[in-house]
C-alpha cells in the first residue's frame, strides 16, 4: 500500500509537515486527528467528519493528499504507529511523587502542551494574523485572570512594532475601548476557556466597531468562536495538581512570541530601530 511505505515518517508526521497545505476544512480533519490520534483507530469515517465538522468527502481528500488511498488506510498507519506506544510526559502528580518527580513532572507537562500546540496550530490562521498585525493602524490586547498576564506579555512585545499598542485587564475599559475601534485596527482576545463573557464581550463589541478580532484560546469549538475572525488554539492536560490553564498560558505565550517574529520578520527595520531605542530607555533603570 502507497500510504504505508513512505519510509520513516510516521503518519502523525506526515499530518504536521502536510497541514499547512490544506484547505480549511481539510485542515480541520488533520487537527481533530492530531489531537484524538488513539481514537481515530475505532471511528468509522462518518464520526469522524461529524465530529471535525465536514463531511466524508473532505476526509478522504485529506487522506489521499497525505498519500493514503483512503481513510481506512490512514486508520492502519496510525495503528502501526500505536503498536509501541510513549508513555505520556504529563503523568498525573501524586501524592506519593517526590519533590523531584513531580518537578520533573511540571516541566515536561509545559513541554507536552508546546509540542502539541505546535502540531496543531493552523499556519494558515498564524498567516492571517500576522499579516493584519503587521498592517494595523492600532492593536488592543484583552485578558483577565490568568489570561491577563499573557496579555501584558503580548504588549509588552508588540509595543515594538512601532504600531499603537494598548492592553486592557479590566473589563469596562476593555468594551469602552473597543468601541472606539475602527477598520484598520486589530483587538486581541486571550481566554484559555474560550467561554469568560469579559472577552467575548470585549472582541463583540470591537467586532463592531470594524476591528479584526483575534482569539487565544485552549478549545477549537467554545463561545468566543462566534466573535473571533482569526482563531488560535493552544493544547494542554489537566491534573488532579495543576490546572491545565497553567500550560495553557506556557502555549499561548509561544503563540505570542511567533506572531511578534512574524510581524517583525515584515517591519524588521522599524523594529530593530524600536528595540534598539526601548533598550536605551531603561538602561537607567538598572544598577
Amino acid at each position: 500500500m502507497h500510504g504505508l511505505s513512505s519510509g520513516s515518517q510516521t503518519c502523525t508526521e506526515r499530518l504536521r509537515e502536510m497541514k499547512g497545505s490544506l484547505r480549511n476544512s481539510e485542515e480541520q480533519v488533520a487537527n481533530y486527528i492530531l489531537l484524538h490520534h488513539d481514537e481515530i483507530i475505532r471511528l468509522p469515517i462518518t464520526e469522524l467528519a461529524e465530529r471535525a465538522g465536514v463531511s466524508e468527502a473532505t476526509v478522504v481528500r485529506m487522506c489521499q493528499k497525505l498519500g493514503y488511498r483512503g481513510f481506512q488506510e490512514l486508520k492502519i498507519a496510525l495503528a502501526l504507529e500505536l503498536v509501541t506506544p510513549i508513555q505520556s510526559v504529563h503523568e498525573e502528580i501524586s501524592p506519593d511523587d517526590s519533590l523531584d518527580v513531580a518537578i520533573e513532572k511540571v516541566f515536561k507537562g509545559n513541554m507536552l502542551a508546546i509540542e502539541s500546540t505546535l502540531k496543531i496550530l493552523s499556519t494558515n490562521e498564524m498567516k492571517r494574523a500576522i499579516d493584519v498585525l503587521a498592517e494595523a493602524k492600532k492593536i488592543e490586547i484583552y485578558g483577565v485572570g490568568g489570561s491577563a498576564a499573557v496579555a501584558m506579555d503580548a504588549g509588552h512585545k508588540f509595543m515594538k512594532t512601532g504600531i499603537p499598542c494598548v492592553v486592557y485587564t479590566d473589563p469596562h475599559m476593555q468594551v469602552m475601548s473597543g468601541s472606539l475601534l475602527y477598520p484598520g485596527c486589530v483587538a486581541i482576545g486571550v481566554s484559555h476557556s474560550g467561554s469568560s463573557k469579559d472577552i467575548i464581550e470585549a472582541l463583540e463589541v470591537a467586532k463592531k466597531a470594524g476591528a479584526t478580532t483575534i482569539s487565544i484560546t485552549n478549545y477549537a469549538k467554545s463561545p468566543i468562536d462566534r466573535v473571533s475572525d482569526i482563531k488560535l488554539t493552544t493544547v494542554s492536560k489537566e491534573t488532579s495538581y495543576r490546572t491545565e490553564g497553567t500550560a495553557s498560558r506556557i502555549a499561548q505565550l509561544c503563540i505570542i512570541d511567533a506572531l511578534f517574529v512574524g510581524v517583525g520578520l515584515k517591519r524588521a527595520g522599524e523594529i530593530v530601530t524600536n528595540i534598539q531605542k526601548t533598550r536605551q530607555a531603561v538602561v537607567a533603570k538598572h544598577y
